[in-house]
């Protein structure tokens, strides 16, 4: 009976590993020294809830930072006698990569680091047939209010229905595809879920992974946000709030 309890604590554990590591993101990106050629052994760093999480180079010059919980993270990256290259803020999602894309280093001088503005891009390298929506761009949209005006203005190849109640997927009938909410299937009509809560919002319109099981048309997966991301979003309204009411 003990060996029996020892196992299945052993199988829960393992299950719950598996299920954490599929939250966290990573950080990619080429790195390349003064003279075009590929940087080696170059330092990739970020700090995470305090502490360090690093990596470097490959002979390519090619990086892989991780784990990564999603969310912003500010990035550097050093080498020996070259200026550090700093981003502020590249958002991370969960089980995905985020690409910085090429990054060119310069000889140290006296003008200190340069920090480079990262911009995502909607379609995702690694993966062509899913485009995806973050938190930041969803909330500055004026229909993220409605997820079927939203998905159908933001997403080609996606059109809503003559209802207005569903959405085509390239000429695919609303029946044929389905929605996913943090990994869990859900069926019916497109989820109405408020923006506060979305952390992001990724549509495939073909090429759809194997894990998507025999959906024929297209598929949404919306992953909603943590308690820390909707903590800070609080606060980041409720400090808004507290500038209006000195302005007013």
């Amino acid at each position: 009976m003990r060996t029996f309890n020892l196992s299945l604590l052993a199988a829960f554990l393992l299950s719950t590993g598996t299920l954490c590591a599929q939250n966290l993101g990573e950080i990619r990106g080429r790195v390349y020294a003064p003279d075009g050629t590929a940087q080696i052994s170059a330092n990739v760093y970020a700090t995470i809830n305090g502490e360090l999480v690093g990596t470097v180079t490959d002979l390519d010059g090619r990086f892989v930072l991780k784990p990564l919980p999603p969310g912003l993270h500010g990035l550097t990256i050093s080498y020996a006698g070259l200026e550090n290259v700093e981003f502020a803020a590249i958002e991370v999602t969960a089980d995905r990569a985020t690409y910085v894309g090429d990054v060119h280093m310069h000889p140290k001088t006296l003008r200190g680091a340069e920090v480079i503005a990262w911009k995502r891009k909607l379609i995702e390298k690694d993966d062509p047939s899913r485009m995806s929506l973050l938190a930041t761009e969803i909330a500055k949209l004026p229909v993220a209010k409605n997820p079927v005006q939203l998905i159908s203005t933001q997403f080609a190849g996606v059109t809503a229905a003559p209802n207005g109640d569903g959405l085509y997927f390239r000429g695919s009938r609303t029946e044929n595809m389905a929605s996913y909410i943090d990994g869990v299937k859900v069926s019916g009509a497109v989820p109405r879920i408020p923006p506060s809560a979305i952390s992001s919002i990724s549509v495939y319109t073909g090429g759809l992974p194997a894990r998507y099981g025999d959906v024929t048309g297209g598929v949404i997966v919306i992953e909603t946000k943590t308690y820390a991301e909707m903590l800070q979003y609080a606060r980041r309204q409720a400090a808004r709030q507290e500038t209006q009411d000195v302005v007013d």
